[in-house]
């Protein structure tokens, strides 16, 4: 078989990408490094996703101008990271374009020793736009739009995997996923999300090397899961994460839950957090928003109702235990996620809500304290997702969303109608006493 000659530039009249589907902000951006003598490229997703006719989320920018250059440029420019030195340039609205130097691979000649630490740590060393494509994850990652000729540029074979539906990795799979091994979250995420499959090279290399996920930064991590549960794939992807014993890694305790069989599932086998994500990816889908405290929250309630059903009865009912069992649950996923200190209380107070708002929705001073809970509505937003999933107190939820309405519309008992201030003990009366009244 002939080996393929690289670059392939498709013209314009042979790819579907119109300047019409770029972001405006983007154009300029491009146009502006383009006129000031610089070569400049839309990279990465966006030239995917506008050759698959997807809307993309981002649009990034490649270009042979420094950092420090593109400041130049840029008045609205400022510069972010360590590991990776981007350029944002600043819209109105809160809008970043995203700008990065093209970048080589850092000491790529270097022989490989199977025992060697690849783990990369810095990637700040500038290249051509080849070796930029060359130190992408997968090849359909690694396609660039030319504003220059309006062309798409392929040096990996990226066009070929897009027709063809792969996801592939940009050289050696056993040597990029041991670089960096959040690669094999992104393989799994992309397969789900395009509907194509991961490579039998790729498959393997992940299953070799799937236990050096323990190596990657949680932030990192946290931020893969957080784009897979957001996505509106998040069922299709979860399946395939346990299929290919990465579940194991990144999150051992809701891999050990899931193996049990759930008695709450209205199939007898199996679990309900499956049918949740279904329903989850079927919200999204309508373009339903979720905070990021719902979404984890959900990985969470597996091993919170575990927790919940190993306490007496008695005890079942008691704020206190339900708040330990939900500090129990909460605790090993915020340090292997790291999350922030914010995120695990709200997800925290979320979990311990659940089994007030199995009770009935009723004017009361205890509802007060509820409804007035900063997480009263994301923790409504998951005991909502687990109405669906069990097909069961979707009414339940009506009655909460009505009482909060009520409430916020000014239509609730006084007694019950605002929080009360809370007394700090008396204060001294200022000024002179009132003179004794004569009798």
């Amino acid at each position: 078989m002939e080996e393929m000659a690289y670059p392939i530039v498709r013209p314009r009249s042979a790819h579907p990408i119109s300047r019409n589907d770029i972001d405006p902000d983007a154009l300029k951006v491009l146009y502006r490094l383009k006129s000031t003598g610089y070569r400049a490229y839309l990279v990465g997703g966006s030239v995917r996703d506008l050759l698959l006719r997807r809307r993309p989320k981002d649009f990034d920018v490649g270009t042979d101008a420094r950092p420090e250059e593109v400041r130049s440029v840029f008045r609205n420019c400022r510069l972010i990271g360590r590991r990776f030195r981007l350029a944002h340039i600043l819209f109105r609205g809160g809008k970043v374009v995203e700008v990065a130097t093209f970048r080589t691979q850092p000491n790529p000649d270097e022989a490989e020793d199977a025992g060697a630490d690849l783990l990369l740590r810095r990637d700040n060393t500038f290249g051509t736009p080849e070796e930029d494509a060359l130190r992408r994850d997968f090849t359909v990652n690694g396609l660039f739009y030319d504003i220059a000729d309006y062309a798409v540029i392929d040096y990996v074979g990226g066009l070929l995997d897009l027709d063809a539906g792969l996801i592939r990795s940009i050289g050696d799979p056993h040597r990029r996923y041991r670089e960096d091994p959040v690669r094999m979250l992104r393989a799994v995420e992309f397969a789900t999300r395009l509907s194509f499959a991961i490579t039998p090279n790729d498959y393997e290399a992940i299953l070799e090397h799937r236990g050096e996920l323990v190596r990657s930064a949680p932030p990192r991590v946290l931020e893969e899961i957080a784009a897979m549960l957001r996505g509106g794939r998040a069922l299709p992807t979860f399946l395939m994460l346990r299929e290919m014993g990465l579940l194991d890694v990144i999150a051992p305790d809701l891999s050990e839950e899931l193996r049990r069989p759930d008695p709450e599932h209205a199939g007898g086998a199996g679990h309900l957090f499956w049918v949740l994500l279904e329903v989850l990816d079927a919200e999204r889908r309508e373009g339903r928003e979720m905070d990021d405290a719902v979404l984890f929250a959900l990985l969470a309630l597996p091993g919170f109702r575990s927790e919940l059903g190993r306490l007496r009865s008695p005890d079942r009912e008691a704020p206190s235990a339900i708040a330990a069992a939900a500090d129990r649950t909460v605790a090993p996923l915020a340090l292997r996620f790291a999350f922030p200190n914010v995120l695990g209380h709200r997800i925290r107070s979320i979990l311990a809500f659940q089994s007030r708002l199995q009770a009935p929705a009723e004017w009361k001073a205890s509802t007060r304290r509820l409804l007035f809970h900063a997480d009263f509505a994301p923790a409504l937003d998951v005991f909502d997702l687990r109405a669906m999933a069990r097909g069961r107190d979707r009414d339940r939820v009506d009655e909460w969303r009505d009482l909060a309405r009520r409430l916020r519309g000014g239509d609730a008992p006084a007694a019950v109608s605002r929080p009360r201030r809370r007394r700090r003990g008396a204060r001294r009366p200022r000024g002179r006493p009132p003179a004794p009244e004569n009798r």
